[in-house]
């Protein structure tokens, strides 16, 4: 019997309907999602559904979280700035009214009664004055520093006593960009005096930090190449990890350690650099290509038998020792000396043998509770010390030794100028009249002074001639004069404008050897609005017109610093409005970036669940067209 041709087999029903099931599964889950992104008005869910737009969109989030928060910290920092120009329109306010008082109190305009209206004028301004200074905003001082939490000003008496300090509170209002949104009470008031401290000039150690160099900015070390010819032998050392002069000593001394040849690394005689000294040859200290490194240490040089390197310029710091100022000659002596410090009410002597560092100076100083502010110079080689205290004078001076002048704090020194004498007002030496000394043997002594600029152009006039001697006073400061002419009468100065402006007006008759002390007239004092508040009511209650002419000089300062901070508040609003003008744009490119990666597009999704309900609806017509079960399925 003959076979027809094999015909293809069927599938089977069973494998058809999974086949049609999966597919209806598939459409199903599809519609689910097009639904709930309908519902929600997202792309997805969960990450899994699309790794690569969910990372997008996480960063995009994140970036208009951090957004966000820089806005609100602008709006902060914006009104914070605000209620601190509002405040200081208050105190420029009071200033020009404090002009106004001047104007009526000098001379004769005015009668007794009068002056004492006016100074009660002025006793309620600097009441205003103080309150507007305490302005609390937020909860927060505005004028404190960091001391947010603190009453800045204090009036103790008639002085003004400033408890904040001088930081900043500092907000992010961008991606690294830092912006404060205070100002101290010293920017905005000048409530401290000058700082006082010159260069004291910290000697190199070997304990110096890496980071304390040039003038506190630190150094980049890196590689350099070391040569010593009596071997021969170069080597390439890497000082990267040095953190001291004492570590850079190790590493150069241990590298060649286990030569012929050794290296000694040292301070220089002039205790400001290095020097390197092999122990035989000549020492060469060069580059690695592109390096600085021997460059920043002063020490590229070379071949020499030794190499002596320049200035590094350590800083003054905290942990400075005291015997390591002025090049390493120190203060002097400590025992029995001291400071004499002298601040409104407060005079004292400061004991500070017991110091060793300038951390354990400023504690001393701090305990010694005299309103004083501390602080390292902004050239990082020098004390600053001000007083806190506004209508007070202070000054710092000796007590017998040389310790204020080796700590270049001492508030009058030989290079003084003579124009600061007098709170600003200077010495008349240029009026044509001459300090007149009647001698202790009967004769007159008149000195020209034309032409002097600082004391020590009086100590000179005054040495010049003879029998007289002229120095700052050992205690405290001013001028003492000694006469060692023969006679039985008193050495005297008798008062005039110039010795008075000297502070040497007096009578001593002890004899030769003891000296005519002088007073102290190159107070210092705070400059700022209290100050001249306080100094305003006891020059019209006086009727002092010099003092008045003084004070409308320093309330014309005061008041064109006071709007220059004002100034400088309104350009920190500026860039604040600048800031959230570029923040508006980066939201908006921001938002359509997410929504691009995140948001649904409606319209697209309505239309695919359409098709896909029409393409389910013919899945069901053949779903039921295939599967219908009848005889001839099982034939």
């Amino acid at each position: 019997m003959s076979l027809g041709p094999i015909l293809p087999g069927r599938i089977p029903n069973g494998m058809i309907g999974s086949r049609l099931y999966a597919n209806i599964q598939e459409q199903t889950r599809i519609l689910a999602q097009l639904e709930e992104q309908l519902a929600t008005g997202a792309q997805f869910q969960i990450p899994s559904e699309d790794p690569a737009s969910a990372i997008r969109t996480i960063t995009f989030q994140k970036l208009l979280e951090l957004n966000e928060q820089h806005r609100t910290n602008i709006a902060t920092d914006r009104s914070f700035l605000a209620a601190s120009d509002s405040s200081l329109a208050g105190v420029s306010d009071a200033l020009n009214h404090a002009k106004s008082l001047i104007l009526g109190g000098v001379g004769d305009s005015s009668t007794d009664s009068e002056r004492e209206g006016l100074a009660l004028e002025a006793a309620g301004l600097l009441e205003q004055v103080i309150n507007l200074a305490n302005t609390s905003f937020r909860d927060r001082f505005l004028f404190a520093g960091t001391n947010t939490d603190e009453l800045p000003f204090e009036k103790q008496g008639s002085v003004v006593r400033y408890n904040g300090d001088l930081l900043d509170v500092n907000s992010l209002v961008d991606n690294n960009r830092v912006i404060a949104n205070n100002i101290n009470g010293d920017s905005a008031l000048n409530a401290l005096t000058d700082p006082v401290g010159s260069n004291i000039n910290p000697a190199l150690t070997l304990d110096t930090r890496i980071s304390d160099l040039n003038g506190g900015n630190g150094l980049a070390l890196g590689d350099l190449t070391v040569t010593l010819d009596n071997t021969p032998e170069t080597l390439t050392v890497d000082l990267s990890s040095a953190k001291t002069l004492n570590d850079v000593k190790a590493i150069l001394e241990d590298a060649f350690a286990a030569s012929a040849t050794t290296l000694t690394v040292a301070i220089n005689a002039g205790g400001d650099g290095l020097e390197l000294t092999p122990s035989a040859g000549n020492v060469e200290v060069t580059e690695v290509a592109g390096g600085r490194t021997a460059a920043f240490l002063g020490i590229a040089g070379g071949p020499a038998a030794n190499i002596t390197g320049s200035d590094l310029n350590p800083a003054l710091t905290l942990s400075t020792n005291l015997a390591d100022l002025n090049g390493g000659t120190g203060i002097g002596s400590t025992t029995g000396t001291g400071l004499l410090i002298s601040n409104g009410s407060k005079t004292q002597v400061v004991d500070i043998s017991s110091a060793v560092t300038i951390e354990d100076l400023f504690n001393t100083l701090e305990l010694a509770d005299l309103d004083l502010h501390f602080a390292i110079n902004d050239a990082g080689n020098g004390l600053a010390i001000s007083s806190r205290l506004s209508g007070a004078e202070f000054s710092i001076g000796e007590n017998g030794g040389q310790n204020a002048t080796n700590l270049g704090i001492r508030t009058t020194v030989a290079s003084t100028l003579l124009s600061d004498f007098n709170f600003g007002q200077g010495v008349p030496v240029d009026d044509g009249l001459p300090l007149v000394i009647e001698r202790r043997d009967g004769t007159t002594t008149n000195v020209d002074l034309a032409g002097a600029k600082t004391v020590q152009d009086v100590l000179d006039a005054i040495n010049a001639e003879p029998d007289l001697t002229a120095t700052l006073n050992a205690v405290g400061n001013g001028i003492s004069i000694d006469d060692t002419s023969v006679g039985a009468n008193p050495l005297q100065i008798d008062s005039s404008t110039l010795a008075d402006a000297l502070g040497v007006v007096g009578t001593e008759a002890t004899g030769p050897g003891t000296p005519l002390v002088g007073t102290d007239t190159n107070l210092r004092e705070v400059q700022g609005s209290f100050t001249i508040f306080s100094k305003l009511e006891v020059a019209l209650l006086n009727g002092d017109d010099n003092e008045l002419a003084r004070l409308d000089k320093l309330l014309d300062k005061e008041l064109a610093r006071v709007n220059l901070v004002r100034g400088y508040l309104g350009t920190q609003l500026k860039v604040l409005d600048e800031v959230d003008f570029r923040l508006d744009d980066q939201e908006i490119q921001l938002q359509e970036s997410l929504s691009e990666e995140y948001d649904v597009d409606i319209a697209q999704v309505i239309t695919q669940i359409a098709q896909l309900q029409f393409n389910m609806e013919a899945a069901y017509q053949v779903s039921a067209a295939t599967l219908q079960l009848n005889l001839f399925s099982f034939l």
